[in-house]
């Protein structure tokens, strides 16, 4: 394992070792870059002989100087983006010192090892794809390194790398299918940061227009039946029950249960939960994206779930910990069923707190409005009525709010986003004596005409409100439909105008009227769709499905007999094209080169004789044709020399370059 490193391979290696970090670029800081930057150029001069290997005290102080730089920028030196880091810097470093074929295999390690860490981050198609590129880029390494120098051609490695991966997919796809789908025996700790974000646990005045500018997908549902209308879709995530006078947050209660559920603990049985049925059920199966929260959202009051779900007492649902990667979940769910039909007393007086000191208008304007109304659903009519007939302003723009957030809304400014609405909606129910309390999660969707599927994106984040009455528990009131119904009836993009994803002019979805473009993105939408359910929610449920539809009750026997037959199978046809096809003798550049000039004489009339050598066909062709004589003699040199040693490795393009361009000039042979 110590003989040198054939100069012809470094190449393929720099250029694998560059295609593994490529997709890290903009998730490791700068200066990570910097350094392999630094150490595979300086590897570079030093095959070009400019400079020397680095001793064995600046090899130290680099690798000290590293783990420092990581440990300060996270804080820490365990975590997925500090161990993709080090595994960077550890790649170029390597690189830098490297002398022997054993180096070369460390660095070719190095290198699958972080082409395989990006798929910790992403696994959508192109990254899929990528993967697949820099996993033959640096198979391509390894092939040149056995080819030594010189080698048949710089494409060749990649010609003999598309064989091996060719060969390797059946096995791949055999093993991905039956290969048990067990959860992994350890968990490496995920950055928080790295996640896309989705609601937050509180809510201030322009929170979820700030959300909404995003057009980031938030989930994708099928629905077991027809996708509700339009209209009905609400799909609930948080619920917000305190009140400061500015910002809602989750009641103590849900605080208490999303920590119970963090830690693994059981819901504590303190209240169960209760509703009426309606008989109006559906079921529909959610992929929801990362969103570095436990949220999941759902339509409908949810009669069953997943087991890696639970539930609230404010009948949400969580999971136990942030999602950092996709959550896939199945719900049955009552879409009429009445809420909580009988509200306690610990639970109305949480419903109907307000801060004192803020917001008096609001407060003294609820009073009299409950005064004229004869009941609670009287007064609900009477403030919905008022924010349609008033001037108020459905935009993503609002002013920036002071102390009484909810007075200078309603009595100065008149511009705001859902959230704006929704919060002095719940003010002026709970000032006239009426429990109330904000939701926020999405409002509507996007039908994919060629899949009946629906999108949610983060652009279609909505607040709303729940007003407990007699008799018929939580009820949903919107506000914002009552101020600009074309948001609920048509979506944000229709609601929005000019302002939809003004921040991203390049957003395809702002130009969903264009029916190339729109065609274009359902379809590669599609395809993800696909990608996710097949490919990237491939769980042991799916699995325990697919074998049991193909070999009945499944058993520890039975799949062991299908891996081995399947194993089998693929052996006898990598045997059989082994054995059927005969082996060609391949010849090297330079044979084939002189060979060819062979064929050039050949055709002016000056074969070369069978069993004849070079420099004797050269003198016969000199004797015929004395103005090709001399410039044949060098080439026939130059061939004898490149093909039994004694030439340069510098030189050896040269020579081929000359052996690739001899025209034989036409002329009669001399007699």
């Amino acid at each position: 394992m110590s003989t040198p490193l054939p100069r012809r391979s470094l190449a393929w290696l720099l250029f694998a070792l560059v295609l593994a970090i490529g997709p890290h670029a903009l998730r490791l800081p700068p200066w990570v870059l910097v350094v392999m930057g630094v150490a595979i150029a300086w590897r570079y001069r030093v095959h070009q002989g400019a400079w020397s290997f680095p001793t064995r005290p600046v090899k130290l102080l680099l690798v000290v100087m590293s783990f420092l730089a990581v440990g300060l920028h996270w804080r820490a030196l365990s975590g997925l983006e500090p161990a993709v880091a080090l595994l960077a810097i550890a790649g170029g470093l390597k690189a830098m010192e490297m002398r022997t074929t054993r180096d070369f295999l460390v660095v070719v390690f190095v290198a699958y090892f972080l082409v395989a860490s990006q798929l910790l981050f992403e696994q959508e198609i192109p990254y899929a794809l990528y993967a697949v590129v820099a996993t033959a880029g640096v198979t391509a390494a390894m092939v040149a390194r056995h080819q030594g120098d010189p080698a048949p051609g710089f494409p060749h490695p990649l010609v003999l790398t598309g064989k091996l991966l060719a060969q390797a997919v059946p096995v791949m796809l055999l093993l991905f299918v039956v290969f048990p789908r067990i959860a992994p025996l350890w968990a490496i700790p995920q950055n928080t940061q790295s996640a896309r974000t989705g609601p937050s646990d509180s809510m201030s005045p322009g929170d979820v227009a700030r959300l909404s500018g995003s057009n980031a997908l938030a989930l994708r549902a099928t629905f077991e039946g027809a996708i509700p209308a339009q209209r009905e879709l609400y799909w609930r995530g948080l619920v917000f029950s305190e009140f400061d006078g500015r910002q809602w947050r989750q009641g103590a209660m849900a605080r208490m249960e999303a920590e119970l559920a963090q830690q693994g603990a059981p819901r504590p049985a303190l209240r169960q939960l209760t509703h009426v049925p309606s008989g109006d059920e559906t079921s529909y199966e959610v992929i929801l994206e990362p969103s570095n929260q436990p949220w999941a959202y759902v339509i409908g009051f949810p009669l069953s779930y997943d087991a890696n779900l639970r539930s609230g007492s404010d009948y949400r649902l969580m999971s136990s910990r942030p999602l950092t990667q996709r959550l896939r979940y199945r719900v049955r769910a009552d879409l009429g069923a009445q809420l909580e039909p009988e509200l306690g007393i610990l639970r109305r007086r949480t419903e109907l707190q307000l801060p004192e000191g803020f917001n008096p208008r609001a407060l003294a304007q609820a009073k009299a409005w409950r005064a004229e109304a004869p009941s609670d659903a009287a007064y609900i009519e009477r403030v919905l009525r008022w924010f349609t007939e008033e001037e108020f302003v459905y935009t993503m723009s609002p002013p920036l709010l002071g102390r009484d957030t909810v007075d200078e809304f309603l009595f100065g400014e008149r511009r705001g986003f859902c959230e704006h609405y929704a919060s002095a909606f719940a003010v002026l129910l709970r000032a006239a004596g009426i429990p109330a309390r904000v939701v926020v999660g999405y409002q509507g969707g996007e039908r994919n005409p060629y899949q009946a599927y629906l999108l949610v994106h983060q652009f279609d984040a909505h607040a709303w409100t729940e007003a407990w009455l007699d008799g018929r528990g939580w009820v949903r009131f919107d506000p914002t439909a009552a101020v600009a119904p074309q948001r609920i009836e048509s979506g944000a993009g229709e609601a929005l105008g000019a302002e939809f994803l003004a921040d991203s002019p390049l957003a395809i979805e702002r130009y969903r009227n264009v029916r190339l473009l729109g065609w274009m993105r359902m379809r590669w939408d599609m395809m993800t769709y696909h990608w996710a359910r097949l490919v990237l929610n491939y769980d042991a449920e799916r699995q325990g499905a697919l074998l049991s539809n193909l070999l009945g009750q499944i058993s520890p026997a039975r799949v062991v007999a299908v891996m081995l037959g399947c194993g089998a199978l693929v052996l006898l046809l990598v045997a059989a094209s082994l054995f059927g096809v005969k082996p060609r003798p391949r010849r090297d550049a330079a044979t084939a080169a002189y060979l060819r000039i062979c064929e050039r004489l050949a055709a002016s009339g000056l074969e070369r004789r069978r069993g004849e050598g070079p420099f004797d066909y050269a003198r016969r062709v000199a004797a015929v044709r004395p103005d090709l004589g001399a410039q044949l003699q060098a080439l026939t040199a130059d061939y004898v020399a490149l093909s039994y040693g004694g030439v340069a490795t510098q030189q050896r393009g040269a020579l081929l370059q000359r052996l690739r361009a001899f025209r034989p000039r036409r002329g009669t042979p001399s007699r």
